[in-house]
């Protein structure tokens, strides 16, 4: 019996020692931290991008304010749960399109869109209750914001580059480059911060390849060519402007 009153003793001891009690509010104040961490990230990118249509409307701001808020901590967190697989899947595209396997970069492509499919009905939940406070153009703002600008930056290199496309064809491009916004616009933003896995420009990489592989092989656009020849066009640009500029220094 007193074998056993002393262990009891000793476990309560153990259980109410101070360094124990410390380590426990160590790690719920860290808990603390990184929840406010997270809420603070997710109320700047939800400001950022409510800031980019500059509503007057203080109550309609903040309703869409809190539709931006509420919508980025459920795709935070639909993340959290996918992100392990949708990295694996796509590092097995970009293998598979380096060693120029159509058909498995392909079948990684199938198995990224089956995991985002199960984001569809808050996606399309998310672009509903804007669409109750907002115009199109103000969702499209939204949209450009978040996607960091990728389609205006990819139309306006394209016109670059491909100088000779038709009207139809322009229409084209900015469609598909449209639809790769669309896409990739349930990527968590905070992934931007990581050069290894930048999905925004991998969703736009998706896209550009149904443009040049596919759209642009079937109008007998050679992109191969178009973008050597464009390279030539910049360098040659370039050591025409350096070498006006050391005659002007003479």
């Amino acid at each position: 019996m007193k074998h056993i009153l002393f262990i009891a003793t000793l476990a309560g001891a153990v259980l109410t020692s101070p360094h124990l009690i410390q380590a426990q509010t160590n790690t719920a104040d860290a808990a603390t931290v990184a929840i406010d961490r997270e809420k603070a990230s997710v109320e700047k990118q939800a400001r950022q991008l409510s800031e980019a249509i500059q509503l007057t409307d203080a109550g309609k701001s903040a309703k869409v304010h809190d539709i931006l808020f509420a919508h980025y901590q459920t795709l935070r967190a639909w993340h959290a749960a996918n992100d392990a697989q949708i990295r694996e899947d796509w590092t097995s595209f970009n293998k598979a399109r380096s060693a120029k396997n159509v058909a498995d970069a392909n079948a990684a492509l199938d198995k990224i869109s089956a995991i985002y499919a199960g984001f569809q009905p808050e996606h399309k939940k998310f672009l509903a209750d804007l669409g109750t406070l907002l115009t199109p153009e103000q969702i499209e703002a939204i949209k450009d914001k978040w996607t960091i600008n990728k389609v205006k930056v990819t139309y306006n290199a394209y016109l670059e580059i491909f100088p000779n496309l038709t009207e139809p064809q322009k229409a084209v491009v900015l469609q598909n480059l449209k639809d790769a916004r669309e896409e990739a616009l349930d990527c968590d933003r905070k992934s931007l911060g990581n050069k290894s896995f930048d999905e925004i420009s991998a969703f736009f990489k998706k896209y550009k390849i149904k443009i040049e592989d596919e759209y642009f092989v079937a109008q007998g656009i050679d992109a191969q060519k178009a973008r050597k020849d464009f390279a030539e066009k910049q360098k040659a640009d370039k050591a025409a402007k350096s070498g006006g500029a050391e005659k002007a220094e003479k």
